[in-house]
């Protein structure tokens, strides 16, 4: 059965993303590493820019080999970084009362959802978000794991769930379909903007 897509709006819609740090995005095989942190910083720039709520989580910043935030989202929305959310180690990031509590407080009930890994932590968010009663798209373009088959199998499983799928063109342009409006024009400029990072 095929359920009509309606189509979400800069006013009902929060981003999120999770564990876009050095560590973990060096285990991504699945898609090149500059390709997911072009996209991640694009996203970031949108919430910052458009001022669509910015939800930025870590996972277990005090161990060296993973690191914070990537540099590039953290430029992008400097005021997210600082106000990130720093998880412990919970996979799922709505078990993190914090976190869950920030998300809440956007009081937007569609979630744009990025992160690392695609099977791991991204997985276990984006049943979290379902779970509590939140609609969900998924950015696969800037998400990643271990292997192109790792991203197939979870993308499978969050569609069934229902999760949809979508690219961080994808939904920029989905939220911002008129280009011949301010905001329109606004977010093509956060796109193109993001070609400083290709």
């Amino acid at each position: 059965m095929t359920t009509k897509h309606v189509p979400f709006t800069p006013t009902d819609t929060a981003i999120v993303l999770v564990d876009h740090q050095p560590g973990v995005l060096a285990m991504v095989n699945s898609l090149p590493a500059s390709v997911v942190t072009m996209n991640a910083a694009t996203l970031a720039r949108l919430g910052e820019q458009m001022d669509i709520p910015l939800v930025i989580t870590s996972t277990r910043e005090n161990l060296e080999f993973l690191g914070t935030t990537l540099k590039e989202v953290q430029e992008a929305a400097p005021k997210a970084y600082e106000q990130r959310i720093r998880r412990p180690g919970t996979l799922n990031a709505f078990d993190d009362e914090a976190f869950a509590a920030a998300v809440a407080a956007t009081k937007r009930p569609n979630l744009v959802i990025a992160g690392l890994l695609t099977d791991v932590c991204l997985f276990h968010a984006v049943v979290g978000a379902i779970k509590a009663g939140y609609t969900v798209q998924v950015v696969a373009d800037a998400s990643g794991t271990s292997s192109t088959l790792g991203d197939d199998v979870t993308y499978d499983r969050l569609r069934d769930l229902g999760a949809v799928v979508t690219t961080t063109y994808g939904i920029l342009f989905e939220l911002y379909p008129d280009l011949s409006t301010p905001e329109g024009q606004r977010a093509e400029g956060v796109a193109t903007a993001a070609l400083a990072y290709a």
